[in-house]
C-alpha cells in the first residue's frame, strides 16, 4: 500500500543503494536529485489526494454499500445567512447532514451552531482558525486546532466530535500524528464540485449528478448565495431516483 511510511523507506533504499553502487560505477548526480525530486512529487500529491490515504486512514465513500445511500456533508459553517437557509431545506425535505463547523465560526454565530444541533445534524471538527496556511501546521499547532473546537462543539451539549475534515483536504505527518492523539475519524469525499469557486449553479448540479452513486460523500459548503438553489434541487434529484441522503455516521455503519 502506497502511504508516507512505505514511500519514504522505500526512497531511502533506493538511495542507499545508489550510494553503494556509486562506489563501484559512475552515477550522474542528476540520478540523485531526479530520486529526490521525485519523492518530493509524491509527498506533495499524497498531501492533497485524500482517497490515497497517504498520511493517515481517511473515508472517502462507503464502496461497498447495498444501499442507495448517499452523505451530504458542509463545510466551513456556521454562517449568519446561508447556514440557516440550508437548514431550512433539510427540515423540508427531512434530511439529516453532517456539518463540518470552523471552530470560530461557532464562537461568532453560536445561536445559528445552537439549530444545527437541536435539528439532529451530526456535527464534525474542521480545526478552530481555518487559516490558509493550516497545512503547514506542526503537530501541537494541530492538536489545538482540534481539542479547541472539540472544546466549543462539547459546551452546547454535544458529544466530542468523532469526525474531522482537513481544511482545504490537506493531510501531512504533523496531522497524521495530531489525530493519532486526538483518535478523530478523518472524514474526506468522493465528490468535490468546487461549490465555493464555480459560479454555475447548473455546471455545479451537473458535476454531482454524474458522479453520484451509493456510497458517496458529497462536499458541499453552507456560505455562499448558490448554495440554496444547488442544496434544493439536488434533494430533489435524490428523491426522484431514490437515493436517501444520511449523516456520515449512517454511512460509515453501513460499511
Amino acid at each position: 500500500m502506497l502511504n508516507f511510511k512505505n514511500t519514504t523507506i522505500a526512497y531511502i533504499a533506493i538511495l542507499l543503494l545508489l550510494m553503494v553502487g556509486s562506489l563501484f560505477f559512475y552515477f550522474s548526480g542528476w540520478v540523485f536529485c531526479y530520486v529526490i525530486i521525485s519523492y518530493l512529487i509524491i509527498i506533495i500529491f499524497g498531501s492533497f489526494w485524500m482517497k490515497f490515504r497517504f498520511f493517515v486512514p481517511t473515508f472517502t465513500a462507503n464502496k461497498i454499500t447495498n444501499k442507495p445511500y448517499v452523505a451530504l456533508t458542509f463545510d466551513d459553517g456556521p454562517h449568519p445567512v446561508y447556514t440557516e437557509q440550508v437548514l431550512v431545506l433539510l427540515r423540508k425535505y427531512q434530511i439529516r447532514a453532517t456539518f463540518f463547523c470552523i471552530g470560530k465560526n461557532i464562537e461568532r454565530y453560536p445561536d445559528i451552531f445552537k439549530k444545527i444541533v437541536e435539528e439532529g445534524h451530526t456535527i464534525g471538527n474542521h480545526s478552530y482558525s481555518h487559516k490558509n496556511t493550516i497545512g503547514f501546521n506542526g503537530t501541537k499547532c494541530w492538536i489545538n486546532e482540534l481539542e479547541q473546537t472539540d472544546t466549543l462543539i462539547e459546551s452546547f451539549g454535544v458529544k466530542k466530535p468523532a469526525y474531522f475534515r482537513p481544511p482545504f483536504g490537506v493531510t501531512s505527518p504533523h496531522l497524521a500524528k495530531a489525530i493519532s492523539f486526538t483518535s478523530h475519524t478523518v472524514i474526506g469525499w468522493s465528490i468535490r464540485p468546487y461549490d465555493t469557486s464555480i459560479k454555475h449553479k447548473w455546471a455545479i448540479l451537473r458535476h454531482i449528478k454524474r458522479k453520484l452513486k451509493p456510497g458517496s460523500v458529497v462536499l458541499l459548503h453552507d456560505t455562499h448565495a448558490r448554495i440554496p438553489f444547488i442544496l434544493e434541487r439536488l434533494l430533489l434529484f435524490l428523491h426522484e431516483n431514490n437515493y436517501k441522503a444520511v449523516t456520515i455516521n449512517r454511512l460509515l455503519d453501513e460499511k
